[in-house]
């Protein structure tokens, strides 16, 4: 697992590659289509075009549960600017990939599952209309979703004292000063199947994962495509590596592939794949 999410990320590391206003951007969608399609995976495409008729494209794979209710897990695949973008998001494409690889089209899940590839989450789209997970979670039926799970920069990892920063110095006593862990990061609304997902994450390896369900809304706890889930009243939760709060590379031509961790990526994968078969 650790060599095939290694081989995407810097597969998709091409600096400029995934700038969704770049020359290179109907490449980038084929490619990641077809890198969709050679696991064996139907995929369905949700496509829309701006105002000058550039075209974007979500890319969903679905499986056909046993009982009511779908959960929804997807990553955006577009960077910031011209920047490489390991980390942020070539990092959880990657580990939505592996989770593919490791899952038979016609695999027996208790609940249905929707992977979606997302296009358009960083600015100028970010916080508006125009995000490829607004597009989606305004496509759903709102009342069918039991929980949306975001991935959003979830390879940076570091056992080093003080590497971890957060929004209130306090959280440092709960969390800890070393960022080598998973936090999963929601809101009130969506409590109860947040955690839900996060007890069962734990279940499979305690000191990895944490959560932040705080009882007050702040800058930084809606900043990726979850955040379109909240606004359909969708509940939803972002697991990340925390992003700025430990990884200093980013939104910076430093965001490149040698920074990851592929063996805490490849934990995280096979996690992710024991919990879609057992949630």
């Amino acid at each position: 697992m650790e060599n095939s999410l290694k081989k995407i990320v810097y597969d998709l590391c091409i600096p400029g590659l995934r700038n969704a206003q770049g020359p290179n951007w109907l490449n980038l969608m084929s490619f990641l289509h077809q890198s969709i399609t050679n696991l064996g995976h139907n995929v369905e495409v949700q496509e829309w075009s701006d105002a000058q008729g550039r075209t974007y494209k979500n890319f969903i794979v679905r499986f056909n549960g046993q009982k009511k209710g779908t959960y929804i897990i997807g990553a955006h695949y577009d960077t910031f600017q011209d920047t490489p973008g390991a980390d942020d998001n070539a990092s959880a494409v990657a580990v939505l990939l592996g989770i593919l690889s490791r899952l038979s089209p016609d695999e027996n899940l208790e609940y249905s599952w929707e992977f979606v590839f997302y296009a358009c989450e960083e600015p100028p789209f970010f916080g508006t209309d125009e995000m490829g997970s607004w597009k989606h979670s305004s496509s759903v039926d709102a009342a069918s979703i039991i929980c949306m799970i975001c991935l959003e920069m979830v390879g940076y990892f570091s056992d080093e004292p003080n590497s971890q920063d957060y929004p209130f110095a306090p959280l440092k006593w709960i969390y800890g000063s070393k960022g080598n862990y998973i936090m999963g990061v929601s809101n009130q609304k969506s409590k109860s199947e947040a955690s839900k997902i996060i007890k069962k994450l734990q279940e499979i390896r305690p000191n990895f994962y944490r959560k932040l369900i705080p009882p007050f809304t702040f800058s930084g706890l809606d900043w990726s495509d979850h955040s379109s889930y909240w606004r359909n009243d969708i509940p939803a939760i972002m697991l990340t590596d925390t992003a700025m709060f430990r990884n200093q590379n980013y939104h910076t031509d430093k965001d490149l592939p040698e920074t990851l961790n592929y063996e805490k990526m490849a934990l995280f994968t096979n996690d992710l794949i024991q919990m879609i078969k057992t949630l």
